[in-house]
């Protein structure tokens, strides 16, 4: 296993953010990582980068917390075909980069492992800037989740899963 890999499954436990070790058979948007009704599936043989490992447990962490054990395979897909709102996707997404922004800097990790060349459509550069900067995105939803430390805020966390509900029931 990777120095980086175990490291970071390290913080997942410790943070108690749901993951095994699971063969990935069929191909998946980030190489050998499956959501698995909220559970993080990594197979070690498949993984390219350690880093996309915060990224998927990022939408896990993220995740209204009444959707969480629904997240499957392509979580967007699974979450429309669930009735889930996309723009409440689409800033969970903002909010996972960010998530794994505070991770990577909590373990102790440079952002370019979170935020490596292969990754984010060719935007890794420019987002490791604005986070280097503190002009980085998604963290606003940390704010208002109470997921960030009220004294210090962003990248410091109080809370590593998302708590606070804005729905309170399936309809």
């Amino acid at each position: 296993m990777h120095e980086h890999t175990k490291r970071i499954c390290d913080f997942l436990t410790e943070i108690q953010l749901p993951f095994r070790f699971h063969e990935v058979e069929e191909n998946t948007f980030l190489p050998g990582l499956k959501t698995v009704m909220g559970t993080l599936y990594i197979d070690n043989e498949k993984l390219l980068y350690p880093g996309d490992i915060l990224h998927e447990a990022g939408h896990i962490a993220v995740c209204e917390p009444i959707f969480r054990d629904q997240l499957h395979e392509d979580v967007y897909k699974n979450g429309l075909k669930n009735g889930r709102e996309k723009q409440a996707m689409q800033g969970e997404e903002m909010a996972a980069i960010a998530w794994s922004i505070a991770a990577i800097q909590y373990i102790g990790l440079p952002l370019e492992v979170v935020l490596h060349k292969d990754g984010y459509k060719g935007a890794s550069n420019s987002f490791v800037s604005a986070f280097k900067e503190g002009k980085g995105f998604g963290y606003p939803l940390l704010n208002a989740w109470d997921m960030t430390c009220p004294e210090q805020g962003f990248p410091k966390m109080q809370k590593w899963i998302r708590e606070l509900r804005w729905i309170n029931e399936l309809s």
